[in-house]
């Protein structure tokens, strides 16, 4: 019995012996700290401009380039370019007239390397496309067509309703010039969809 008694108490910790586990401590006798609600982080200027202008210059970017991939490059480009010129822009009472600038400026840099053209077998295939109906479901590529320039223009005043004060100081053009311009662009656009020869 004294053999039984003696196996029966717990051995001593040696060297070789694993770490007795400590007893848990209820969660109820522990104090949790309250969390401390995370503070939103601080908006910048740039955070500030793409929430109010984000859609409109991704709008352009993809109508002038034809590539939502390109179009999303040419948007970081874009505010990469406000976040550097953020500093200098004193005017904010012309604040989306100086972010169409920027985006018309990004946009034609971007458009002369990565802008979409037709290729000369889509080319002739819209010349040889006799049907009014036809020329009028290819009207994108028929837009397209059109000069950098000319796309933004038309993008600006008669899908987004920029007025021509805006859209003068935005791409550099007197503000008198701007209908006579959009006159010239609509004009190609007759020629090519209703009037082809």
């Amino acid at each position: 019995m004294a053999k039984n008694q003696k196996n029966s108490q717990p051995a001593a910790p040696t060297e070789t012996s694993a770490p007795v586990a400590q007893e848990a401590v209820p969660a109820e006798t522990t104090k949790a700290k309250p969390a401390k609600a995370a503070a939103p982080p601080k908006k910048t200027d740039v955070d500030r401009l793409c929430d109010l202008y984000g859609d409109l210059i991704f709008d352009v970017c993809e109508s002038v380039l034809w590539s939502p991939l390109n179009a999303q490059v040419a948007f970081r480009a874009i505010l990469k370019r406000l976040r550097v010129l953020k500093a200098a822009n004193q005017y904010e009472e012309f604040e989306r007239m100086w972010v169409l600038k920027v985006t018309c400026d990004k946009l034609r840099e971007f458009a002369k390397k990565h802008g979409r053209r037709l290729s000369p077998s889509e080319q002739i295939m819209l010349d040889a496309t006799l049907a009014f109906d036809s020329r009028i479901r290819q009207f994108d590529s028929y837009f397209h067509r059109l000069t950098a320039e000319d796309q933004l223009l038309l993008l600006l005043r008669d899908k987004l309703k920029i007025p021509d004060p805006e859209i003068a100081g935005a791409m550099g053009y007197p503000i008198g010039s701007i209908k006579i311009l959009r006159q010239q662009a609509f004009d190609r656009l007759e020629e090519w969809i209703w009037d082809p020869v």
